[in-house]
């Protein structure tokens, strides 16, 4: 994946009706009942009339120079201290990855196909295979993979050919090596090839979360991020269930947003978040959001936090970008400049009871660019340590058993973070 959600090319991708999904469980009935059940998982982009992308003012906006004053991500490095990356999984193309059991799982190439692995090898055969049916354009691809708390649903996050967000169940009563055809669990129409979002994760309490970027173009010109009748632009909490139809539904304690506001939305005001993850010893949200040209940042949500907007596109961090800063805008509590060899920002997670102390409590985490594996501790002045490792093409951080730390290299495969000793 070239740099994610950061191109001067503009490029828009007629939505057209979405093609059937090989081995996805539909219904045998005939091809237009099919249809109607999808349209009722499936949201559409509006059809608009707008002016071309490089004539809006907010292409404009994401060509100029950026402001000075924004903060730069200025790391103390640590050259000492005893850690190493060893191969855990060897394959190239590899963009997410989550555990069954203390050796088994699951890997994703961004392609389309999902493999199982077994003691640090992965199976020669690919035990899903959707790549005749996903798009890898610019930020497209098999993005995101998680597993239900109960352990038998593996969860996909891609775009199809067709250029649509899909989310897909697939039963692992058969075990590791036969999941089941996909169930479709929702379905978003993306008006580009841009801004995919494209993570999963279910929180403490069993609720599924789903990332969706605003779409593209550049600045936003749709207004995504700020519309809250979209799932573009937000990240949404869904009660999931493969067996009953429909199989998601807005889940319990969402917040109200208003009339017309769809109610999944848990957070609204995001450009492209891209990896998120719950700090496990206080159920506090770690998003990451891969800003315009500016700036990177990382917002950490509380609960209490649900319905908050994160500013995109009337800000861009903390530079104002179609609007201004407001009070009804959520700050984020960390964020950095482009520049310095950083780009695009891979999110991570807390660790707790990691391989080495210097980890301890701290938020895991990288740059696409400078491909460093970095930690953050919050406060009135954030610490940034540059730890000695380096990664090719980072895409994402896991936790495993054991407190096993991962980190998924889109050039090579899976890498466990570990101590020489």
């Amino acid at each position: 994946m070239a740099r994610l959600s950061r191109t001067t090319r503009v490029i828009v991708l007629a939505v057209t009706a979405v093609s059937s999904i090989a081995l996805l469980r539909v219904p045998d009935e005939n091809s237009s009942y099919r249809s109607g059940r999808r349209d009722e998982i499936r949201w559409r982009v509006p059809t608009k009339t707008s002016v071309p992308f490089e004539e809006t003012r907010e292409f404009d906006l994401s060509n100029e120079s950026c402001p000075a004053g924004l903060p730069l991500l200025e790391p103390t490095q640590v050259d000492s201290v005893d850690l190493e990356l060893s191969l855990f999984l060897d394959l190239p193309g590899a963009i997410s990855l989550v555990f069954l059991s203390d050796s088994s799982g699951f890997v994703a190439e961004r392609k389309g196909r999902v493999y199982s692995f077994e003691s640090g090898k992965v199976l020669a055969e690919p035990v899903i295979d959707l790549a005749a049916d996903t798009s890898t354009d610019m930020d497209q691809g098999l993005l995101g993979l998680a597993v239900s708390p109960n352990k038998k649903w593996l969860y996909l996050n891609r775009t199809d050919l067709s250029g649509s967000s899909v989310v897909t169940a697939h039963s692992l009563a058969s075990g590791i090596s036969n999941p089941g055809n996909g169930v479709e669990i929702i379905i978003v129409d993306q008006p580009s090839a841009m801004h995919n979002g494209g993570d999963l994760l279910f929180d403490p309490e069993g609720y599924l979360f789903v990332s969706f970027g605003d779409g593209g173009g550049l600045g936003d010109p749709h207004g995504h991020g700020q519309d809250l009748s979209t799932p573009l632009g937000s990240v949404l909490r869904l009660d999931v269930n493969p067996d009953l139809w429909p199989p998601h539904k807005p889940a319990p304690g969402n917040p109200d947003l208003g009339p017309g506001s769809d109610p999944r939305i848990w957070v609204s005001g995001v450009r492209n978040p891209f990896r998120f993850s719950f700090d496990e010893a206080t159920g506090e949200l770690w998003l990451t959001d891969l800003g315009q040209q500016c700036v990177e940042e990382v917002t950490v949500l509380t609960p209490a936090e649900a319905g908050a907007n994160l500013g995109w596109n009337l800000v861009e961090g903390s530079r104002p970008f179609m609007g201004q800063i407001e009070s009804f805008l959520r700050s984020p509590d960390f964020e950095y400049a482009h520049g310095r060899g950083r780009c695009a920002i891979i999110g991570g997670f807390v660790v707790h009871d990691g391989p080495h102390p210097i980890l301890e409590d701290r938020y895991l985490f990288t740059d696409m660019c400078g491909a460093q594996l970095m930690s953050l501790r919050l406060g009135e002045q954030p610490s940034v340590l540059a730890l000695p490792l380096h990664a090719t093409h980072p895409v994402a951080f896991v936790t495993g058993p054991a407190r096993g730390l991962y980190v998924v290299d889109l050039a090579s495969g899976v890498w466990r973070i570990g101590s020489k000793d």
